[in-house]
């Protein structure tokens, strides 16, 4: 028969609501998303096996990653088979040691809820998504999604080839995309209203259409990483355990755990199944050995006594990124196309916030695309403040990178007063995951199971529900925002240099939360030179009745004050920084003033 006589097969043609372009674990949760708002979606691409059966990184959920992938992605049930994250842990001092000594500057905060706080909940389901984070291995929950997505209505699974061509309509016409296999036997055309690109580091949209934001060249990170296997029990002994001073104890193994070194830093993920992904990434302009990224690798890791017992003989793969750092001027766009994961953009493994803002700026395009679908209304005003604030967020993230990988991360007290600093943009976000859990939970991610009280949720969350706009920042400008924590963080790393660079030694200092003692004792900071322990641990002390937590509330006291409590901290400790790094400047010029009349 002539070929142009033959039928054509049903995926040679398709038309849908949007089409996602890419498979990972960011196209296949927007896929699910988008068919339980009740839209008809392709999702395209044509994965290897290699690329099916690949650790990948973003194993460890953190703020809203956990929330939307746990519900959208019903996932629930495979989180509590994962392995159970207790909260994250950051070090500095560990090279050469083979403990957690008085030498070494922590900064840790253990998640985990006491029962009690657990028991009140409405819903059984609200303490996990809420805050029972996890860390997963990707290939396997990439898998479950892959199914479920061929079993949910509405969705097209079309892992038959990779998107060459997009033609975007003019008006109210359909984008049409060509897709093509990787033997080329077979291609095809997606007709559609919506195209949201999450194509990971290949980048469809952002590259053809120029979207790249130039990112300074001051600033360049590599990341190389493996993931192991045999890594038990066993391994982490009791040099592993921090003791609080009520005798409550934390096992750092069991956090996120992060080793910082000068220009580095190492992540420790454990996983089920006795595996751990290991990651080093640094800063390029001054690597901290010779070599290529996996020689690094190695080398950096063998400065850990305490990390011995990782060998090549249970490494399960090794993979590195040269550039790590990309980031694109916009998430929507007026056209009808969006760009969000790796597509858009990513800054740093560091406080995995990559699954995290993806989730968010995923839900925020939906709502955009879906009122456009449903009603012919693109909301231009939200589809600006989406772009404004997100961007705004990666801002943030980049400031806190960036400043940890300077000589400051050897004073202990930027350590520190960094770490918090962070805290107050985290802490801030605390209402908007309280709000976004509430909405997914008792909507299952379904518009048309809204009433009015998840209406208000969710008009709320599309002004709130970003990094740079949770309160006490909302009255502000995205972008105004992003700039006071950039220079915040250039403070604290300019006077933690002076002091450095002058023979100021402080000791190293450490400070743990849990959730029921979540704040440090910044107030002791003038006199850990003078304590036995310079250690900021609180003791846990009885909570207050309105910290707990139902579920079922618009606005939880505690965590409508948490951002403003935390900012208020941190602007305490740093004005002490200011005044005391000012008094030793005074002084040194004294001095240095009476050796000149000498």
């Amino acid at each position: 028969m002539p070929e142009n006589d033959r039928a054509a097969a049903p995926w040679e043609h398709l038309r849908a609501d949007v089409c996602v372009v890419g498979s990972g674990i960011v196209g296949l949760i927007n896929s699910l998303a988008y068919a339980k708002r009740g839209l008809s979606v392709v999702c395209v691409d044509q994965p290897t096996e290699k690329q099916l059966a690949s650790y990948k990184v973003g194993e460890s959920l953190l703020i809203y990653s956990n929330a939307f992938l746990r519900v959208l992605g019903e996932l629930d049930e495979a989180f509590q088979k994962s392995f159970h994250k207790a909260g994250f842990w950051m070090a500095h001092g560990m090279e050469g040691r083979t403990s957690f000594d008085e030498s070494v500057s922590e900064w840790g905060f253990e998640s985990d809820l006491p029962q009690h706080w657990i028991d009140k909940a409405v819903n059984p389901l609200f303490p996990r998504v809420m805050f029972e984070d996890s860390q997963i291995v990707r290939p396997e929950i990439e898998a479950e999604l892959r199914e479920r997505a061929r079993k949910t209505e509405g969705v097209t699974l079309l892992e038959r080839g990779l998107v060459r061509e997009v033609e975007l309509g003019r008006d109210a016409a359909d984008h049409t995309l060509t897709w093509v296999s990787r033997d080329r036997r077979e291609q095809g055309r997606i007709d559609t209203r919506w195209i949201v690109d999450c194509s990971g580091r290949s980048r469809l949209l952002a590259r053809r259409f120029g979207h790249d934001l130039p990112l300074d060249s001051g600033f360049a990170t590599t990341a190389a990483w493996g993931q192991f296997s045999h890594c038990s029990d066993d391994l982490f002994d009791e040099r592993w355990t921090y003791h609080f001073p009520d005798g409550d104890t934390a096992r750092r193994d069991r956090n996120t755990l992060h080793l910082w070194g000068a220009g580095y830093w190492i992540w420790i993920i454990r996983l089920a199944g006795d595996r751990v992904s290991v990651g080093v990434t640094y800063d390029r302009n001054r690597p901290p050995e010779e070599g290529n990224a996996r020689e690094v690798f190695w080398q950096v890791l063998r400065r850990y006594p305490v990390l011995d017992w990782l060998t090549e003989d249970h490494l399960l793969e090794f993979s590195a990124y040269k550039d790590v750092q990309h980031c694109t001027d916009t998430f929507v766009s007026p056209r009808r196309y969006a760009m969000v994961g790796d597509a858009s953009s990513i800054i740093d493994a560091y406080y995995s916030q990559g699954l995290s803002l993806s989730m968010t700026t995923s839900w925020h395009i939906a709502n955009i695309a879906e009122r456009d679908i449903r009603d012919g209304h693109l909301d231009t005003g939200y589809l600006d403040h989406v772009n404004r604030a997100v961007t705004a967020d990666w801002r943030i993230m980049r400031s806190m990178v960036r400043s940890k990988y300077s000589e400051a991360i050897g004073d202990s007290r930027f350590f520190i007063l960094d770490h918090l600093l962070d805290l107050t943009v985290f802490g801030a976000a605390m209402l908007g995951r309280f709000r976004a859990t509430r909405w997914l939970i008792e909507t299952e991610g379904r518009t048309s199971e809204e009433n009015a009280e998840h209406v208000r949720l969710r008009t709320g969350l599309s002004r709130r529900m970003y990094l740079s706009q949770s309160a006490p920042w909302h009255h502000l400008d995205p972008h105004r925002v992003a700039g006071i924590v950039e220079s915040w963080h250039r403070g604290l790393e300019r006077r933690a240099k002076w002091r450095l660079e002058n023979g100021v030694e402080l000791p190293a200092t450490k400070a743990a939360m849990r959730a029921y003692a979540a704040l440090p004792g910044i107030w002791r900071l003038p006199f850990v030179q003078r304590m036995a322990k310079a250690d900021l641990t609180l003791k846990a002390v009885k909570e207050p009745g309105f910290t707990s937590v139902r579920g079922t509330e618009y606005r939880p006291p505690v965590m409508a004050v948490s951002g403003s409590l935390v900012l208020a901290l941190a602007g305490m400790g740093t004005l002490y920084d200011i005044a005391d790094t000012r008094v030793r400047k005074l002084r040194k010029f004294g001095r240095e003033l009476r050796r000149g009349r000498r």
